[in-house]
């Protein structure tokens, strides 16, 4: 399990995940993930700390010079269509003079009820929460049983919890110590295959815990195309937005 660490950059807080790994060398890259330093495993603290610090050095120039661009917030309208992998949903928003608001999913409608006192931002914040809640909820079954029937056909591995959640920076992460697979609310909105490559490579984790030549040569013999699919998660991510 990763090292895990914080740095505050401007007024920011940056998340640093420091791995250790069957390597020769050191590596650092910075992801919306937040800073991830790669370090040869074995090497003792007074070894590492100081190319650990000139890496986070060097990523703190970088953020600096060039900002990460806030995530859009998509503003939602009566009767818009929201399309997840699998289904296609309509939105049925009702502003009424209430104290309360309310959100269901019938079949293919998604109703929301918002009291009226509330200003457009609160509104589309309580639209977009409900919505990740919502559709979590819809599609935890569909998910369980993808995620087992990929494990079946290419793994066998015992698993424990599978779940979504929202997040901003990850698209998945597998807790290996309890074998539980957690995935994106956003790649709900993603093709089938997509989502799918990052169920095999979380599902990779449970036999390679890093991002060595080693684990990618897993994910390559279940998916010898699988470079297609971080091209598509680089190119349309930030577009995935609930």
């Amino acid at each position: 399990m990763a090292e895990k660490r914080r740095i505050v950059v401007g007024i920011t807080i940056y998340n640093v995940f420091i791995d250790e790994e069957r390597r020769n060398s050191f590596k650092v890259s910075i992801t919306k993930r937040g800073i991830n330093i790669r370090v040869p495993k074995g090497l003792k603290k007074v070894e590492k700390e100081p190319q650990i610090q000139e890496f986070l050095d060097w990523a703190i120039t970088k953020i600096k010079a060039n900002p990460p661009k806030k995530q859009k917030q998509k503003i939602y309208t009566h009767n818009d269509l929201v399309r997840t992998h699998s289904r296609i949903y309509k939105l049925d928003i009702q502003v009424r003079p209430s104290e309360k608001n309310f959100a269901k999913i019938s079949n293919n409608l998604i109703i929301l009820k918002i009291a009226d006192h509330h200003g457009e931002t609160i509104k589309q914040k309580y639209i977009s929460k409900q919505l990740q809640k919502l559709l979590k909820h819809n599609h935890s079954q569909e998910l369980h049983e993808r995620v087992h029937h990929i494990n079946k056909l290419h793994f066998g591995k015992e698993l424990g919890k599978i779940s979504y959640r929202h997040t901003i920076s990850r698209w998945g992460v597998c807790k290996m110590d309890k074998k539980e697979i957690e995935l994106s609310t956003k790649l709900l909105l993603a093709p089938q295959v997509v989502l799918d490559y990052v169920i095999l490579h979380e599902l990779a984790h449970l036999i390679e815990p890093n991002h060595s030549k080693r684990f990618w040569n897993v994910v390559k013999s279940v998916d010898p195309h699988y470079k297609k699919k971080i091209k598509w998660l680089k190119v349309n991510g930030e577009k995935l937005v609930i």
